[in-house]
């Protein structure tokens, strides 16, 4: 723990001194990487899949807000389905449409959690989203993590869709539409995942906002539970194609993503909690107060601000001496120059 305390103090020195440097080169390499990731899942139109065009538009989003970044994925990914079946595009556009509503109005700054879980359902480990978000997010994280599981599996979805399109076993326009619709319903994958999720950062959320002692630690535990129990009734009742092993190694690697955000974020020592009590006109206050666990610079350096050199203990010692030996020689000297007179 000491170690990962350390690292979040050398982290935070780094970043409040290149952060002007560090912002937008993460936002380049997090918009270049999802323009990649679409054109190789869904890259339908080829105009859009030149590598040229998401390094150009990757560079103007590494100087806009991340709801930049978000509407123009969106666009790309619109363009593709369209490229496929324009019915397809105008059922994707109603989803993206409900998202941006919702999205704007509660949580327009977290939209790298959207990416995030993306990235993560990419890589079949989305289970490393929901404790971390309800600790460090809060309970409307759950718009954007949702939203980032559906736009995962409209992706995923397209592929089946244009193989059935290209065998003409789907012709008509309301045909079409109603294959979608029927896919999405019929997949239960997307819909458990996302009241596991739900359920989990809402859990995770209200626990470690109580004021008990560890109510981080309590969070962890109870949103690893509330998530496996979750997915486990889900593949059993509802015959969800959740892989059972990656679920397991995903939700364990889920709560150890929480325990370096409860260090990162609130590490903190109940051994020295204080309690304190005050009023004033109106009102009674109980306080509990948790002091930070802070880690002491070792290479914490000194300097003197003073012209005069520093003296040591022992010379300091050594012209206490030689002043007292002068005074005591005045004392003397003028001792002899007294004189007595008899009466």
């Amino acid at each position: 723990m000491v170690y990962l305390l350390e690292l979040k103090e050398t982290l935070k020195k780094i970043y409040n001194k290149y952060d002007t440097y560090i912002v937008p080169a993460v936002k380049f390499l997090v918009a270049f990487v999802s323009f990649l990731m679409l054109n190789a899942s869904i890259g339908y139109m080829a105009r859009l899949k030149n590598p040229l065009i998401a390094l150009l538009i990757s560079v103007i989003c590494a100087f806009l807000p991340n709801g930049f970044t978000i509407f123009v994925l969106s666009v790309f990914m619109l363009a593709h389905l369209y490229a496929i079946s324009a019915e397809f595009a105008l059922v994707a556009l109603c989803v993206v449409l409900v998202m941006y509503l919702l999205y704007f109005r509660f949580t327009p700054k977290k939209g790298y959690l959207l990416l995030i879980t993306v990235f993560c359902c990419w890589f079949k480990m989305p289970y490393l989203i929901p404790i971390a978000a309800g600790l460090s997010a809060g309970v409307f994280a759950v718009i954007p993590v949702s939203f980032g599981v559906v736009i995962y599996y409209i992706i995923r979805t397209a592929s089946e869709y244009e193989a059935a399109i290209a065998n003409e076993s789907v012709t008509d326009a309301m045909q079409q539409i109603s294959y979608i619709m029927e896919s999405f319903v019929n997949n239960k994958d997307w819909i458990v995942l996302v009241i596991a999720f739900a359920v989990t950062i809402a859990v995770v959320y209200f626990i470690r906002r109580l004021t008990v002692d560890n109510a981080w630690t309590y969070a962890i535990l109870a949103g690893t539970v509330t998530q496996f129990l979750i997915l486990i009734i889900g593949i059993v009742a509802f015959d969800a194609n959740i892989n059972l092993v990656f679920m397991i190694i995903g939700t364990l690697l889920g709560a150890l993503a929480g325990y370096l955000c409860q260090v990162l974020l609130f590490s903190v020592d109940y051994k020295r909690t204080e309690y304190v009590q005050y009023e004033d006109d109106e009102y009674y206050y109980y306080v509990k107060a948790v002091p930070k666990i802070n880690i002491v610079n070792e290479d914490l350096k000194v300097k003197q601000i003073n012209a005069r050199k520093t003296r040591k203990a022992k010379d300091i010692k050594e012209i206490r001496k030689a002043a007292q030996d002068k005074q005591a020689a005045t004392i003397e000297q003028d001792d002899d120059d007294i004189l007595f007179f008899d009466k």
